[in-house]
């Protein structure tokens, strides 16, 4: 398993999968994402964490592998629901 990059600006087309403090007891935030629907990652080969994702019993890769990476969300943020809403704002503002 390689290690997955990390970016601080969302690349166009990429979708969300879950955000996660990057560090425990910081309030430091990144975000799991991908290239393809999270719908559609059951069809493709992905690696962890994106496997996560996928219900095991409906796990049928296909010839495209998904891409996923970390996206840090910019501020401080005390939970992971306010995380969640500052990641919404970075990817609906993004060009």
């Amino acid at each position: 398993m390689t290690a997955i990059e990390y970016l601080d600006r969302p690349p166009p087309g990429w979708f969300a999968l879950d955000v996660m403090q990057e560090q425990e007891r910081k309030r430091d935030w990144v975000a799991l994402i991908i290239d393809v629907h999270p719908d559609d990652l059951q069809t493709c080969a992905c690696e962890f964490p994106a496997l996560f994702y996928v219900h095991p019993k409906e796990y049928r890769p296909g010839p495209r592998k998904a891409q996923q990476r970390w996206l840090r969300i910019p501020g401080k943020h005390r939970n992971k629901n306010a995380a969640w809403d500052a990641l919404q704002i970075v990817l609906a503002t993004r060009h």
